[in-house]
């Protein structure tokens, strides 16, 4: 069966960036924008994994990563983020993420976790 991932980023050309590097490993992408749409997109198609930004405008990737754990304590969040720093690790951690990527994402380290996580 084909995996499927949600990709919830504000920034255009990350979600069209991750679409392109995840349809070479034949996987189906879906993105949403915005922290709302990522709600309505992970029900409807129950993705295998979800790539999260966490500073988006209306609501943060932090609260949709505790939300959408509330939701389904299975799923598998990876954060993107920014910002390289251990506190933010650890809280998303915390919260339910299992791992995180930072950007400029690193093509090597992208394939990693796809491989990991995904497939």
């Amino acid at each position: 069966m084909k995996k499927r991932v949600l990709v919830v980023d504000d920034e255009k050309e990350i979600t069209d960036f991750l679409e392109r590097f995840l349809n070479r490993f034949d996987i189906t992408v879906v993105k949403a924008s915005e922290g709302m749409q990522a709600f309505d997109f992970y029900n409807k198609h129950n993705p295998d994994c979800v790539f999260l930004d966490i500073q988006m405008p209306g609501k943060d990737g932090m609260t949709v990563l505790k939300e959408l754990r509330a939701i389904d304590s299975a799923s598998k969040i990876i954060m993107i983020t920014g910002r390289d720093d251990k506190e933010f690790q650890e809280k998303a951690k915390q919260l339910g993420a299992i791992d995180y990527i930072t950007k400029p994402l690193d093509l090597g380290e992208l394939s990693s976790k796809i491989e990991k996580y995904i497939l």
